[in-house]
């Protein structure tokens, strides 16, 4: 009996630490080159305001000033504020795990996992639809509750929950902060197609497979980290604001951006990262595979075309600029 208790403890143990793990949407370099491009985008007055936020957070020195280089602490204090700004749109993940600067009483108080996606279900054929849509049980609403920070919202209902909390100016300063790095963080995310879906199946992936989290790519990476690392895997700052110059200057990205900022409704984000989940991210060739795997123990590895990876590193940078051109306009109706 004790065994078994042993074991149920473990199973237990590591479905949280899966739990804590998934969806982390684009990586650090992903989230700080948004942040950057929307930066660049700014009023000085509405730039200035969010940096004063955001110097008010409750974890400043240990969660900002502790990370912040040492060529950027001995620079000026303008290029200081734009690492705070693009540091701030990491902070969410950085909350995740307790290691560096961040202790169990922050990710205690400041993790919120289920904040970061929403799983619309995607099925491998109409009659697994059929079979799974009446036990599919998802967080699929897109209002935000009326009580302020309620954990198992979903990403569409924290962002409006972050963009309500900003536009309160008898909120303290300290959880406007907060929630400016809330902001910053996942109107990224909702632009990342796997914070969007789920592909649920009628064995391998009953409970769906967590955004690709669960669909192994290769080297034990998988799928959702495929499409995390597309914008770019370089941590360097600099290298950084080298990428965010080439994406502002490019003039198609510009004028998808400038489209996409018309539109300031996230439930409209994630409609479009859905669309491209199931077009680009579950092709026919990912369905294919799992699909004949289904009977068997093991998944193994997807081979995914050239042509799957040309697409994605494109979807990538079309929905950088545009997370970043909404992320501007929405900052600009809220620090104005």
């Amino acid at each position: 009996m004790k065994s078994f208790q042993y074991l149920r403890a473990a199973i237990l143990l590591i479905g949280s630490l899966l739990l804590s793990s998934t969806a982390n949407a684009w990586n650090s370099p992903g989230h700080r080159i948004i942040a950057l491009i929307a930066y660049d985008q700014l009023d000085p007055a509405v730039r200035a305001k969010a940096v004063e936020l955001l110097r008010s957070h409750p974890r400043f020195s240990q969660h900002f000033q502790s990370e912040m280089p040492r060529e950027i602490a001995r620079a000026d204090r303008a290029k200081q504020d734009e690492w705070i700004f693009a540091h701030a749109a990491t902070w969410p993940d950085q909350v995740r795990s307790a290691k560096g600067g961040v202790d169990h009483q922050d990710v205690s108080q400041f993790n919120r996992p289920w904040w970061h996606f929403v799983n619309e279900p995607i099925f491998l054929s109409d009659d697994e639809r059929q079979e799974l849509q009446g036990e599919i049980r998802v967080n699929r609403r897109r209002d935000p509750p009326q009580e302020n920070d309620e954990p198992n919202m979903n990403v569409i209902q924290a962002i409006k929950n972050s963009t309500r909390i900003l536009r309160d100016n008898s909120v303290s300063a300290e959880k406007r902060a907060i929630h400016l790095c809330w902001l910053l963080h996942l109107t990224g995310d909702a632009h990342q197609p796997l914070h969007s879906a789920a592909l649920y199946t009628t064995h391998r992936f009953r409970d769906g497979d967590h955004g690709g989290n669960y669909v192994e790519y290769e080297h034990q990476w998988d799928l959702h980290g495929f499409w995390d690392e597309q914008i770019s895997t370089d941590e360097p700052f600099p290298t950084a604001r080298i990428l965010v110059t080439d994406l502002g200057n490019n003039a198609t990205l510009k004028a998808a951006g400038q489209a996409a900022s018309k539109s300031l409704d996230p439930g409209q984000w994630i409609d479009e990262s859905f669309a491209i989940a199931k077009q680009h991210a579950y092709t026919p060739e990912v369905l294919k595979k799992v699909a004949d795997r289904e009977g068997h123990s093991r998944l193994g590895p997807l081979d995914l075309s050239p042509q799957y990876k040309v697409d994605a590193a494109d979807i990538a940078e079309r929905r950088a600029v545009e997370a970043a051109c909404r992320l501007a306009k929405t900052l600009e109706q809220l620090l104005h």
